[in-house]
């Protein structure tokens, strides 16, 4: 069995614990019992290669990934089946977001840390913003990177699909659609189940370390890649 979720947040992300370094994600992952994770930050992926690395000593599968604000302020969740494709949709994302500092006393801090768990740098760029990219182009980056695209917990009041658009169009290029955690059991999906024909998947979108671990979906096979997550789930 695989336990694994794709939307946890680091101390990158300005609403994200400031303790949530890429050390201490791994550990509670893995002490919770995880086998795949994937660290989203809002707009930003500079904790995605030191929790690859120490995932792997941890026997932990990470798939790298963010989490894109649209212009329509729709949180969007891509997938990508390596560092060099996700660093090449990071340079997309840095060009089209607004010049503007952060301001840590209104948003909160974006906190860079090594491997250790010390903080080393601060981004200082605002990212808790929509960029100036529609949903269908960025979709449509995404795959020419190889990735998958996932619209976040689609029936969330804020930044959701439904509450930003009004709709999910069926001839939209979604991978798969994202279902909050309460909205997923109180359906009572599972893994394999679809939503307005596309693909469910469900995350905790974890902000906090005692978070992690404490919701998951469950497969009875063992993915060890994005290709072979999306072939089981993403399906």
């Amino acid at each position: 069995m695989t336990r694994f979720d794709l939307h946890i947040h680091s101390a990158l992300s300005a609403c994200g614990e400031d303790v949530l370094s890429p050390r201490l994600i791994v550990e509670r992952a893995a002490a919770r019992g995880l086998h795949l994770i994937s660290v989203v930050d809002h707009n930003a992926s500079a904790h995605v290669e030191p929790t690859l690395r120490l995932g792997a000593d941890s026997g932990l599968t990470i798939i790298p990934g963010i989490e894109v604000a649209t212009r329509e302020e729709v949180h969007l969740l891509a997938y990508f089946p390596g560092l060099s494709e996700l660093a090449e949709f990071q340079k997309l994302i840095d060009a089209h977001l607004p010049k503007l500092e952060n301001n840590s006393e209104l948003f909160g801090h974006q906190l860079i840390y090594d491997d250790g768990g010390e903080i080393v740098d601060l981004d200082r760029r605002l990212r808790l913003v929509g960029v100036d990219l529609g949903i269908d182009t960025l979709v449509a980056a995404i795959h020419e990177h190889a990735g998958r695209a996932v619209p976040a917990h689609i029936f969330r009041l804020r930044n959701g699909l439904l509450s930003q658009l009004g709709f999910i169009d069926p001839e939209s290029r979604f991978d798969g659609l994202e279902i909050d955690w309460r909205e997923w059991r109180k359906r009572g999906l599972r893994p394999g189940c679809r939503e307005q024909g596309f693909p469910a998947i469900s995350g905790s979108d974890s902000h906090f370390l005692e978070d992690i671990g404490r919701r998951f979906l469950e497969i009875e096979a063992s993915p060890q890649s994005l290709r072979e997550l999306a072939a089981i789930v993403l399906a």
